[in-house]
């Protein structure tokens, strides 16, 4: 029995095969952005030919993917719509009156994901405690559909108030555009996130709706590639919160699935500690295009019920807010491929990435920018010969000129000197966000654990964990796929919660006692698609 993890990221996607009573095989291959499928499939039957099995042997396949969280960063979802009850079209736009930078005149809102031109209203009101205070209006309710029909709207997202409390409009409503509209993708916020907090709910309904073509496509396609391989199961994908999910559940819900590939290294990071005695780690995973950072605490990765989606400067309520759980991470814009220019004599590294096309100048594939592997390289911290366990030659004379053609000439450097300057500034940006995860979130880094992981995390760790304090640096077996090591550890997960406000008296444990009831039979039909 074999089982098959893999994680596709920015720059490589990262393999994991393992059998029973057999050594696992490793392999990463280039990520190919217009199509992950390609690299997939390379990937997948390289590892197949090496081991000599064929498809059909593989019992299990675990997959990573961002492919939802880059649509919304990119801001390219679909063409999508946001339905809401009359009075309240601008609760994207408004948001919080708090301001991530207090003293900013010129600061600006995260653009929400829908345009106000595809906000729609339908009149109706439901009370915060499930009561109706005004049935819906027929009249808007079919005037809304119309407008649809007229569209080139492909997802809607219905964010009723107070649905939370009593979603019985919000699946009227969902009921008349399933009827006219066969096809178009509907998102109820009652099922993506009754919870109370009226823009947090809708901007997590939203977001769902947003990605959910694009999901729904990409796994599909991919589902359907593996099949014509011989790959006779289903396979299962990350979640945020760290378990997973069949792709049903992640193609009807694909807003469980943002930060799916980080949440894989986090597991990870949590057995590795464990293993070697470690209960507090903080999380380091540095790949070619990102770097991740997490919390383990007391042997258990920090969950978060809230998370946001494309902070600015790390400032809370700066992002996109989400309303689901998910693994603690601070994710910034520092891989390997990260570009780094000099502007007004101070060295700038990313959030630009050179990817996995055309990659670093040292690739030798078109690369002409010096990035933080260029450097890494002319310091000796990377083997030329042995890149990727020898499967790529870098071309050191290459990253030299690069490096001293951006870095070196313009700020009178010589080319060491220049390396230095970037690898510096890039361990500076990860040093203030690694300060933000244990620091200002109340862990003392000296009594926490490193673990680091991710094709280029090992070669900035120990300097990362000297600078803030951090007494001891692990670099597990397989550290360069982490990832994907742990999608094989994680184990399938349903979260369910919701909202109620109620008064706490005797007689309230009835009520309380069905919430619970209703909680569980809303587990108990999920878990049924695992």
């Amino acid at each position: 029995m074999w089982r098959m993890a893999f994680d596709i990221g920015g720059t490589f996607t990262d393999f994991v095969l393992a059998g029973v009573g057999e050594a696992p095989r490793f392999l990463k291959v280039a990520s190919t952005p217009n199509d992950p499928s390609v690299a997939v499939i390379s990937g997948f039957e390289k590892l197949l030919t090496d081991a000599g099995i064929s498809a059909s042997s593989i019992s299990t396949v675990l997959h990573a993917t961002t492919v939802a969280t880059n649509a919304i960063i990119e801001r390219k979802g679909r063409p999508t719509a946001l339905v809401t009850t009359a009075g309240f079209r601008d609760v994207l736009l408004i948001g919080r009156q708090k301001r991530y930078e207090t003293y900013d005149l010129y600061m600006d809102k995260p653009p929400p994901l829908v345009a106000r031109r595809n906000v729609l209203e339908v009149t109706e009101r439901v009370g915060p405690n499930g009561e109706i205070e005004e049935p819906i209006d027929l009249a808007s309710l079919n005037a809304m559909v119309d407008s649809l029909a007229e569209s080139d709207i492909e997802s809607v997202a219905v964010s009723l108030l107070h649905a939370y409390a009593n979603p019985t409009h919000e699946h009227v409503i969902k009921d008349a555009l399933q009827a006219r509209l066969p096809n178009l993708l509907v998102s109820l916020s009652s099922t993506i996130s009754p919870k109370f907090r009226e823009y947090e709910r809708t901007s997590t309904t939203v977001a769902n709706a947003y990605v959910r073509p694009i999901v729904a496509d990409y796994i599909s396609q991919l589902q359907s590639t593996l099949s014509e391989r011989g790959v006779e199961n289903e396979m299962f994908i990350m979640q945020s919160a760290g378990g997973l999910i069949s792709t049903a559940i992640a193609i009807e819900e694909p807003i469980r699935i943002v930060e799916s590939g980080p949440a894989a290294g986090v597991l990870m990071s949590a057995l590795v500690g464990t293993e070697s005695g470690e209960k507090s780690i903080i999380t380091f995973d540095m790949g070619g295009t990102t770097a991740k950072l997490g919390a383990v605490d007391d042997g258990i990765p920090a969950i978060t019920p809230t998370f946001e989606v494309d902070p600015i400067r790390y400032r809370p309520g700066s992002g996109l807010p989400i309303n689901v759980p998910a693994i603690e991470l601070l994710e910034i814009g520092a891989g390997g491929g990260s570009i780094a220019r000099a502007e007004f004599g101070v060295i700038h590294i990313g959030p630009e990435s050179a990817g996995a096309d055309p990659g670093p100048i040292c690739y030798g594939l078109g690369g002409q920018r010096a990035t933080i592997t260029d450097a890494n390289l002319v310091l000796g911290y990377l083997n030329p010969d042995f890149f990727n366990a020898g499967a790529m030659q870098l071309d050191v004379h290459a990253a030299k000129t690069g490096v001293e053609r951006d870095i070196g000439q313009p700020l009178h450097l010589e080319v060491d000197r220049a390396a230095w300057g970037i690898h510096a500034a890039a361990n500076a940006n990860m040093e203030k966000a690694m300060r933000i995860v244990s620091v200002e979130r109340g862990r003392d880094p000296r009594q926490f654990s490193l673990v680091a992981f991710g094709g280029a995390g090992p070669v900035h760790a120990a300097r990362l964990a000297k600078s803030i304090g951090i007494p001891k640096v692990i670099v597990p077996f397989g550290a360069g796929v982490g990832s994907a090591i742990g999608l094989l550890r994680a184990e399938p997960k349903i979260d369910a919660s919701i909202t109620r406000v109620l008064e706490i008296v005797p007689e309230s444990h009835s009520r309380i006692a069905d919430i619970y009831l209703k909680l569980k039979q809303q587990a108990d039909r999920d878990l049924r698609h695992l």
